[in-house]
C-alpha cells in the first residue's frame, strides 16, 4: 500500500523557510564573519530563493537583527534548561555564571560578537540590535529574577545583569583571540562575584512542585 505524504500547511513552509535563513545566517557569520557574509552566501546555504528571503526581511539589517534574535532566544532556552536540570541545591549564582559562560563561550555566540562589531560603523543595523538586545537584557533579568527571588527586589539586578554580560563578552573575545589566561581572569573574577553577592543575599531557590508521579496516596 502507497503511503500518502502529509503536505505541510503555506503557514509551516513559511517558518520553515524562515528558521532555514536564520540557521543559515548564523552559521555564515561564524565560519565567515560578518564582512565576507553575502546575501548569496545566504541563501545559497539555505537553500532558497532570493525572492523568499527578500518575501521575509526587507533588508539585511532586518535579517542580521531577526538573526540575533533567534539566536539569543535559543541561548536563553538553553541556559534555563541546563539549570533546570541542576540539582536544587548548585542552583547558586556562581553556578548561574559558568552557565552563562558555557554559552558566551559557544560558536552560536561568535554570530552575536560578529554583529555587536559590524553595528559600530552600521546605522541601520545598530537601530536593529538596540531593540533586539534591550529586550534579550528584559528577558534575561526576568529568568533570573525568577531563579533567584531575592534579587529581583535589589535595585542593582538589572546592573548586575548588565555587568554580568559585559564582563562575559569581554571574556569571550578574549577567548576568540587565544587570550585564555586573560579570558580565565575574567571568569574567575565574576565567579567570585557571584559568590560573594550569592552569600549576601539570600538565593534560595523553590524546589519544584510535586509531580503526579511524585504524590503520595
Amino acid at each position: 500500500m502507497t503511503r500518502t505524504r502529509e503536505r505541510r500547511t503555506q503557514a509551516e513552509r513559511r517558518a520553515h523557510t524562515h528558521a532555514a535563513l536564520l540557521d543559515a545566517t548564523a552559521d555564515c557569520l561564524v565560519e565567515r564573519g560578518y564582512a565576507n557574509t553575502s546575501t548569496n552566501d545566504i541563501i545559497r546555504s539555505a537553500g532558497v530563493s532570493r525572492g523568499a528571503l527578500l518575501h521575509h526581511f526587507s533588508s539585511k539589517a532586518e535579517l542580521m537583527g531577526a538573526t540575533v534574535e533567534y539566536v539569543s532566544d535559543r541561548c536563553e532556552l538553553e541556559f534555563r534548561e541546563a539549570f533546570a536540570a541542576m540539582p536544587v541545591e548548585e542552583r547558586t549564582l556562581e553556578r548561574a555564571v559558568v552557565q552563562l559562560w558555557e554559552i558566551f563561550r559557544g560558536p552560536t555566540f561568535d554570530a552575536v560578537l560578529e554583529l555587536f562589531v559590524a553595528a559600530r560603523t552600521d546605522a541601520e543595523l545598530r537601530a536593529v540590535l538596540q531593540q533586539v538586545l534591550e529586550r534579550f537584557e528584559r528577558n534575561v533579568t526576568a529568568d533570573f529574577a525568577v531563579l533567584f527571588p531575592a534579587t529581583a527586589s535589589a535595585p542593582e539586578s538589572r546592573a548586575i545583569v548588565r555587568f554580568c554580560f559585559a564582563a562575559l563578552q569581554g571574556a569571550a573575545i578574549a577567548d576568540d583571540l587565544g587570550l585564555d589566561d586573560e579570558a580565565d581572569d575574567i571568569l574567575s573574577i565574576l565567579r567570585g562575584l557571584a559568590a560573594t553577592l550569592g552569600n549576601t543575599i539570600s538565593t534560595t531557590v523553590p524546589a519544584p512542585a510535586p509531580t503526579e508521579e511524585t504524590v503520595q496516596p
